[in-house]
């Protein structure tokens, strides 16, 4: 697995939590409780690990691309680092307001929802654009024993944050939604 495999393989975990996150937006909208520490843990998720971790790797390709000299579309990689900047400020907005939320300062989710739905707008164009046309220019042009380089760096990156895989997936299994039917853990009795 080189640089980029690991950028797109981020990219799908990430994916999972904007599911997880959207979910929860749209019963927000329909009228449905949702809650706001769901909201508090996505945005932490993409300011530390998404803005963190993964736009810090992203970062490390970039400067390597200008490097090298790639052929980039003029302003391609000024756009792309400029959302990850947009997608900081939507993460900063939806935690502010989970956390008024939280500390019983509304009771009205708008705000929370509506800064959860522009970073998942935002977010998906921006990756779309990354892997249409940043990282096969990457894969084409750059040498393996650059992209090998790359990888190291970026070991080290995800040393100081932790795995984003794992909080993936631990933001997954936190939110997932209950099966229609099984309110309790099978086996379980009550006895009221």
């Amino acid at each position: 697995m080189d640089a980029l495999d690991v950028l797109s393989q981020e990219h799908r975990h990430i994916q999972r939590v904007l599911e997880v996150l959207e979910r929860a937006v749209t019963k927000g909208r329909e009228g449905e409780f949702v809650s706001a520490s769901l909201f508090l843990r996505a945005a932490n998720f993409f300011l530390t690990f998404v803005d963190g971790s993964h736009h810090a790797k992203e970062m490390v390709l970039f400067q390597t691309m200008v490097a090298h000299r790639l052929p980039l579309a003029p302003g391609l990689l000024a756009q792309v680092s400029g959302e990850h900047g947009t997608g900081s400020e939507h993460a900063v907005a939806m935690l502010c307001a989970a956390e008024t939320m939280l500390r019983g300062g509304g009771t009205d989710p708008v705000r929370m929802l509506d800064a959860a739905d522009d970073w998942l707008r935002l977010y998906r164009g921006h990756t779309g654009v990354e892997e249409a046309q940043v990282f096969p220019m990457a894969r084409r042009l750059l040498p393996a024993e650059i992209l090998d380089r790359m990888r190291t760096r970026f070991a080290r990156i995800e040393a100081s944050h932790g795995s984003l895989a794992e909080a993936a997936e631990a933001m997954e299994r936190a939110f997932m939604p209950i099966p229609a039917g099984r309110l309790f853990p099978r086996g379980a009795v009550c006895s009221f």
